[in-house]
């Protein structure tokens, strides 16, 4: 059985029974399992895996701030997209800074879901239009706001904002794909990112590009 495989996160079962319901009806995700504490969803990727975490803040227990710093630290592979009510500066940047590849508000409607969930999964960083405006006005006095990339870094750099994969993006340029991932690494370096959704959301900080929420 092949395709995306989600994890739900969320202490409310009408809830984790409608994302269910939303995932299921396409043919690329699948849900692999239910999680109602952030100690349920630390067991549950030990036990089935994921490769997106769909992940309430707010639950019984381990915060959903802890535990998208569990998550993010014991399986960097794994995606964690946050979908909450909760819009408090102090967990927008928590889970962010803790590699968090989306930010979602529980009001998104289900194709924007779907939509983070896809994009997390190729590498982009996906956030509520609210909250991506607030990333953006954050302070970030001590970085300079260019930091020393080519003309077509900046290029490549906009296509990951997109969403787009190191593929598509030689597809789009006319170029090979190992070229791409050069400038994708080059890209890393220079922003002092790990990965490409910590690229892309440093970008942004930076005001280097912008994410259509």
């Amino acid at each position: 059985m092949t395709g995306v495989r989600v994890l739900i996160v969320d202490d409310h079962e009408l809830v984790r029974l409608a994302l269910k319901t939303v995932i299921e009806e396409e043919p690329d995700l699948r849900v692999v399992g239910e999680a109602c504490t952030g100690e349920d969803a630390l067991r549950a990727l030990e036990n089935v895996g994921a490769d997106v975490v769909l992940l309430d803040l707010h639950m019984p227990g381990m915060s959903g701030v802890k535990a998208c710093e569990e998550i993010c630290a014991r399986w960097p592979d794994v995606r964690v997209v946050v979908l909450t009510s909760y819009d408090e500066d102090e967990e927008i940047f928590g889970v962010l800074s803790a590699g968090a590849a989306g930010y979602l508000m529980k009001d998104s409607s289900p194709d924007s879901v779907l939509h983070a969930i896809r994009s997390a999964v190729q590498g982009a960083t996906v956030l509520d239009s609210a909250i991506a405006k607030r990333v953006i006005a954050a302070p970030h006095a001590t970085e300079p706001d260019d930091p020393g990339l080519s003309a077509r870094e900046h290029e490549v750099l906009d296509l990951m904002a997109r969403g787009m994969t190191n593929h598509q993006i030689a597809h789009a340029l006319w170029v090979s794909e190992a070229t791409v991932k050069t400038h994708v690494s080059r890209i890393l370096h220079k922003l002092g990112a790990p990965d490409r959704a910590q690229a892309v959301l440093e970008a942004v900080r930076r005001g280097l590009v912008s994410i259509d929420g």
